[in-house]
């Protein structure tokens, strides 16, 4: 394929990431729009006066919001070419030339590529290449803004165009540079700094119907949920709308005094003559730093107790106007720290129930206790818009002791999707006796430096219908609710491809259970298990390896082959539960037009 196709394929798939992340005032957050549209309604210095500005609304007004907005607060677009393995005969051996290359060296660097997978060892990088069990891939993602190094990220995978690759299905994609995404660039690497990296099994949908052709080309695009690591932390700083060192001043004095810490470095320095202000996200912000952001914009700028009080009044009074927007109000409050909480608390008994909501969450991140009882009221308000924001909030509270048992009852709600919110916030909270956590996919023996997690097995006490809920986003679970879920037997199933049979003859049999291995197409050693579903995961799950008794455990089945083969059993009633897949959110549904840009091969949706 000629390089310059490819890159316009690159071109078009960093403009299609590029539109996701604009800066345009209608896809901001609306804590960041009013920044955005006075900076863009600012007239030219050739301008002599400027135009008539509409007050800012009260979540905007005399914040940090209504004078700066923040730079860095994109997404970085970043993409590198990778290595899959593990595709048995659907890879390719087709590599364009710049990616070759390029995928020559890097291989070259790396001496470990047999340790990935059995029948790869020693084979040189051009053998490798050449394996119909490995493709080259375009890879590329989306860093957050404010990422400390380490923060992992969702990552998407694609074939590259007019290869014959003809499904990613089972494929392990190896550590992978990233670098930064831009127009044009065919081979990432050079010159570049490497921001990030990413690896880990692929996904794909498993409700994928391969034997229809309308359904198979999907098989050649996958993520890989939480594959991206950071590797540079990224900076974040409020840029003034109009310069102004003594307001700059005042900013970061209020930053400091109210979110710094005695014997912690400053969070907030102005710089560049008063026209920004860096920020340095605090060490215990940093799993929760959008958050952190979001209070630093609702931050009011005036200090001193008379003045903070009028502000906390001016919140109270918009909290019961309609039209408003209650979330951002609550923010202004929690922004403003707890010496403010006797204004909140009246409105926990409001008639409004998104002003009785929304004031109760701020006083409960302000260290009210009593602002709970509001809240867990709303968690078991069946029906409510505001019950599973209301359980999601209490799971961020694991010192609010009182909310465990009704979220623990929540676990057999007859709404699927309160019990899903029920066990992520029980999770969140450390509630290791209503969810027991196993981790599969860890090789046991520590023989490759590689090998991770590749996911987390919950079983979750419930008494209700069983359901299995798995998530395609962030940290791969798979979740029972049901720790004693079984198949029915007698049972004979086989995956699509024979990738994995099970069997039971007889009902009182145990389970026989194998793969198909990818390179070779022969049968794995049979294995005979229980007859529950946890047990049939941890064995699909696990890496193969030898003990010291010489017995072979685990089948190292990919994460996503695993869903696979749960959803189809739950189809045929095999397993007689409800095959429940985590929703993306609503950014990542995005990235499957992003992947496809150019791309005529490939279809709009999975």
């Amino acid at each position: 394929m000629p390089a310059n196709k490819l890159s316009l394929v690159l071109v078009g798939l960093c403009l299609a990431l590029g539109s996701l992340g604009g800066c345009a005032a209608d896809q901001l957050p609306s804590w960041l729009k009013w920044a955005a549209v006075r900076k863009s309604s600012s007239p030219s210095t050739a301008a002599p006066r400027r135009a008539p500005q509409a007050p800012p609304p009260p979540h905007v007004a005399g914040t940090v919001a209504e004078y700066c907005r923040l730079s860095g607060g994109s997404d970085l677009l970043v993409q590198g070419y990778g290595l899959v393995v593990g595709l048995g005969k659907n890879g390719c051996a087709e590599v364009p030339a710049n990616a070759r290359d390029y995928m020559l060296k890097v291989l070259a660097s790396r001496g470990e590529i047999g340790s990935y997978k059995m029948g790869l060892t020693g084979a040189s990088p051009a053998q490798v290449l050449r394996d119909l069990d490995t493709a080259v891939v375009l890879v590329a993602g989306r860093i957050p803004p404010g990422s400390p190094k380490g923060a992992r990220f969702d990552m998407f995978v694609s074939a590259l165009p007019q290869t014959s690759t003809r499904s990613l299905e089972g494929g392990i994609l190896l550590p992978t540079d990233l670098h930064l995404a831009l127009g044009g660039l065919a081979t990432p690497g050079g010159s570049s700094r490497i921001l990030g990296e990413a690896r880990g099994s692929l996904f794909l949908n498993p409700f994928i119907d391969s034997a229809k052709p309308e359904e198979a080309v999907k098989l050649r695009s996958a993520r890989v949920p939480g594959g991206g690591t950071v590797l540079h932390p990224r900076g974040v700083s409020l840029q003034l709308i109009d310069r102004d060192y003594a307001r700059a001043d005042a900013i970061q004095k209020r930053i400091n005094g109210r979110f710094g810490k005695a014997g912690q470095r400053r969070l907030a320095n102005a710089i560049n003559q008063g026209s920004e202000i860096a920020i340095e996200i605090p060490p215990d912000q940093r799993n929760d730093y959008v958050h952190f952001l979001r209070l630093l914009t609702h931050l009011p700028v005036r200090s001193g107790p008379g003045e903070w009080e009028q502000q906390a009044r001016k919140i109270a009074g918009a909290m019961e106007m309609p039209g408003v927007q209650h979330e951002e109000l609550a923010l202004v409050w929690e922004a403003m720290g707890p010496q403010i909480l006797p204004t909140i608390q009246p409105l926990y008994l409001s008639s409004n129930a998104h002003t009785a909501y929304w004031s109760a969450v701020a006083g409960l991140r302000l260290g009210d206790d009593a602002a709970g009882d509001v809240i867990i009221r709303f968690a078991n308000t069946v029906n409510s818009p505001l019950q599973r924001t209301a359980i999601e909030e209490l799971g961020r509270h694991p010192r609010l002791v009182k909310a465990t048992s009704p979220l623990r009852k929540l676990l057999d709600d007859p709404n699927e999707l309160v019990r899903v919110s029920a066990y992520e916030a029980l999770v969140e909270r450390g509630d290791d006796k209503s969810v027991t956590r196993i981790f599969v996919g860890r090789d046991p023996l520590g023989a490759d430096a590689h090998s991770e997690t590749q996911f987390v097995l919950d079983l979750i006490s419930s008494h209700d219908r069983p359901v299995i809920y798995a998530t395609q986003s962030g940290l791969p679970r798979i979740a029972l609710f049901g720790k004693d879920m079984q198949m029915a037997r007698p049972l004979f199933f086989c995956a699509p491809e024979d990738t994995v049979t099970v069997n039971a003859n007889n009902p009182s049999d145990k389970v026989t259970v194998f793969r198909k291995i990818p390179r070779s197409g022969a049968n794995s050693k049979a294995f005979r298990i229980e007859p529950y579903v946890r047990s049939l995961v941890q064995t699909l799950g696990n890496l193969p390896y030898e003990d010291a008794e010489g017995e072979i455990h685990g089948l190292g089945v990919n994460y996503s082959q695993i869903l696979g083969v749960l959803q189809r059993l739950c189809k045929r009633g095999d397993v007689p539960a409800r095959f429940v897949l985590q929703p993306l959110p609503g950014v990542q549904d995005l990235y499957q037009d992003v992947m496809t840009t150019g791309r005529p091969d490939m279809p709009s949706g999975t």
